[in-house]
């Protein structure tokens, strides 16, 4: 019995620790992510061991909720402001597009002009379907689409602001979400 957790809990951080990782990393520096995705996966384990994994039925959206209440507890108990910088080693989405100097800080300034729940999304998109993202945040994939659309609209919207020019489906990491 424990070792079939156990099977479970290993395949879970292969298949999904980089990415949840990569998650924390696109909110926080790297000290502060590696930490979160060790309490993420101390969390998990701590479940699996207890009630075990017979009722997990989408292991990637368990275990990203798990990532986003993990890194909520930390902002609540710290209350410090996440770092929206994205890893391009850690982001689950592949782009050529690396910014410059410059334009890693407009971008930052930019993600700061968003909401909490705005940014969160965006991050969440990275690694996770709509249907996904929808089952982590209790909504409709379909609303996590509309919400995302907006999101991306605003952001690409605060970037020209700042004289970046925007293809907000190229450069903000716009990907087809089922």
């Amino acid at each position: 019995m424990i070792h079939e957790r156990a099977e479970f809990f290993e395949g879970l951080y292969t298949e999904y620790g980089k990415r949840i990782y990569g998650y924390f990393c696109r909110r926080f520096d790297k000290d502060t992510a590696d930490d979160l995705c060790q309490q993420t996966f101390l969390r998990a384990w701590q479940y699996i061991f207890s009630y075990g994994f017979s009722g997990i039925k989408n292991k990637k959206s368990w275990l990203f909720a798990i990532a986003k209440n993990t890194a909520n507890d930390y902002l609540r108990y710290t209350k410090l402001r996440p770092l929206c910088f994205a890893d391009p080693e850690n982001s689950r989405v592949e782009s050529t597009y690396q910014p410059d100097f410059e334009t890693s800080i407009a971008i930052t300034k930019a993600l700061e002009g968003l909401s909490k729940d705005e940014r969160e999304l965006l991050s969440l998109a990275e690694h996770l379907t709509s249907r996904e993202i929808g089952s982590v945040l209790g909504i409709s994939a379909s609303a996590v689409r509309t919400r995302l659309q907006k999101a991306r609209q605003k952001l690409s919207g605060l970037l020209e602001k700042q004289g970046i020019e925007t293809n907000h489906q190229e450069k903000i990491g716009n990907r087809k979400n089922d």
